[in-house]
């Protein structure tokens, strides 16, 4: 049996809007259609990983809204422990407004709220939860020195850590030294090494420059190319499904909760990323973020048809 795997980060209210295309400045475009779901990257890589079969423990902080309590009871039908949950008095639940066109590109703005609260003592109270676990996850819509207290404890403990640098902040490279894997996108690995990955041969020398800094392992994402991994000495390009894109909001979420559960499994980075680029392209093909998460049998049978 797998050890659990504990994610750490944000949690949203999501207002979601399909519009026909994407509007310019002062621009007014009509005939929208609404959804108000649920996401957060930390909410929507817990809420991944818990469908595809990890023990999953979230640690994050919502408000003490309707909004909050609606989020946790969604937590609870994916059976992810919440007993790392915190409830801020202070700040209102995070939110997000998330406008969609047709062949699924996206505009997002985040009102952080209640996930700017989530402090380091709130992790460290939560220290043998995440010493005992088989993998952690991070991404950067918390304080960055909640993900320093986390990084601290895993590495004390030996549990190793999975960043997901999104979205791209100001990160010193004493936190990156913590890291075993670094997962970026094109823009985010950019912004970190100065190289912009076009294809999986400017991915790889981002890659190696991004592995230079500190991180055991990389992997940069390239959307409808796949993902690129070098492991310290060699690069493994791993190509992405073909599917019709509806809505790319929570695919790179997906990507890192499936990601760590196939690791904790057993499986090997190339093996768990191909697996995670299933659950990804599966989520892209249906409307908002945690709705478009697929369970692991979907997922199997996807791999088995491809």
């Amino acid at each position: 049996m797998p050890k659990p795997f504990v994610i750490i980060g944000s949690a949203n209210v999501d207002f979601i809007m399909k519009v026909p295309h994407l509007p310019a400045r002062g621009e007014t475009v009509t005939d929208g259609t609404f959804l108000q779901t649920y996401g957060g990257k930390g909410a929507n890589q817990a809420v991944a990983a818990a469908r595809a079969g990890a023990a999953t423990h979230f640690i994050a902080c919502v408000g003490e809204d309707a909004f909050g309590r609606e989020m946790a009871a969604n937590f609870l039908q994916d059976s992810i422990g919440l007993a790392g949950l915190m409830r801020s008095i202070d700040q209102p639940s995070g939110s997000a407004l998330v406008m969609i066109e047709e062949g699924g590109m996206n505009y997002l703005t985040v009102a952080p709220g209640a996930n700017h609260a989530l402090s380091p003592t709130h992790v460290e109270a939560h220290a043998r939860m995440i010493a005992s676990a088989g993998l952690i996850l991070l991404q950067m819509e918390v304080p960055l020195e909640t993900n320093q207290a986390a990084i601290a404890i895993a590495r004390g403990a030996g549990v190793p850590v999975i960043l997901n640098y999104a979205p791209a902040h100001l990160i010193s490279q004493d936190l990156l030294r913590g890291v075993d894997i670094l997962i970026v996108n094109e823009n985010e690995a950019a912004e970190l090494c100065g190289i912009n990955p076009i294809d999986p041969t400017t991915a790889e020398a981002a890659a190696r420059a991004l592995a230079s800094m500190g991180p055991a392992r990389v992997l940069v994402t390239l959307g409808s190319q796949g993902c690129l991994i070098f492991d310290g000495g060699m690069a493994t390009h791993v190509p992405a499904f073909r599917v019709a894109a509806v809505d790319t909001t929570a695919a790179g979420d997906t990507f890192c909760g499936t990601l760590g559960t196939a690791l904790l499994e057993g499986h090997d980075l190339p093996a768990a990323a191909r697996f995670a680029s299933a659950a990804s392209a599966l989520s892209v093909t249906r409307f908002g973020a945690q709705p478009s998460i697929p369970p692991r049998i979907t997922i199997d049978d996807f791999l088995q048809s491809h």
